[in-house]
């Protein structure tokens, strides 16, 4: 799976484009052993009633020089079926299609059903793209009693901005605490440890609503 930096390096250098093809993308995951075995119906179900019977008759026919005995036995309804992402699965789908058991396009359905596809970044939010391209802006606040309030004038994505500090130790900005679950107008607050509470603390404004 790819991660959102390495798949915003080739999206749009605008922040909103990009969390739109980001939310988008789309992987092929491979399905766990179970859920991609074909068996008799599940062929029929991918290439429809006529095709189905057509391959599987083919199959059935097929010299078992071409086609072992074994493998033809795995699609009855008493087995669990035919791993079709397995050595031996894509090899029975090879030999499908030099028979001309099945078209390519048919032999993709079958090979297909393998994956699932995933859209693991179909809830990102504009401050995850700002995080990963490191370009979030930030504000300034001040903690009172150990406590940071923040008070945000619009409503924004639910995100967790950032309080962050200054570490004079080390010259970089350092990531302290979260504000949580803010989205509606309102107050929120996030508590500095003690260690931090005479340091200059920042907040991340991603949506210009503090």
């Amino acid at each position: 799976m790819a991660n959102l930096a390495e798949l915003l390096t080739q999206a749009s250098p605008d922040d909103a484009t990009a969390l739109t093809q980001a939310r988008a993308y789309t992987e092929q995951v491979l399905k766990n052993e179970s859920d991609r075995m074909i068996t008799e119906r599940r062929m029929i179900d991918l290439l429809g009633f006529t095709a189905g019977d057509i391959a599987m008759t083919a199959i059935e026919n097929a010299p078992t020089t071409i086609i072992p005995a074994r493998i033809k036995t795995w699609f009855k309804p008493s087995e669990l079926g035919v791993d079709i992402a397995a050595p031996y699965g894509l090899e029975l789908v090879r030999l499908m299609i030099q028979y001309n058991t099945v078209t390519q396009a048919q032999a993709d359905k079958l090979t297909g059903y393998a994956y699932r596809t995933e859209k693991p970044f179909e809830f990102v939010t504009l401050h995850d793209i700002k995080l990963a391209r490191e370009n979030c802006p930030t504000k300034p606040v001040t903690q009172v009693n150990g406590w940071v309030v923040i008070e945000t004038t619009a409503v924004t994505e639910n995100h967790n901005p950032r309080l962050l500090v200054d570490n004079q130790r080390t010259g970089k900005r350092i990531r302290i605490n979260n504000f949580i679950s803010v989205s509606a107008i309102g107050k929120y607050d996030a508590q500095v440890p003690a260690e931090w509470r005479n340091s200059d603390l920042f907040v991340d404004d991603a949506y210009g609503a503090l």
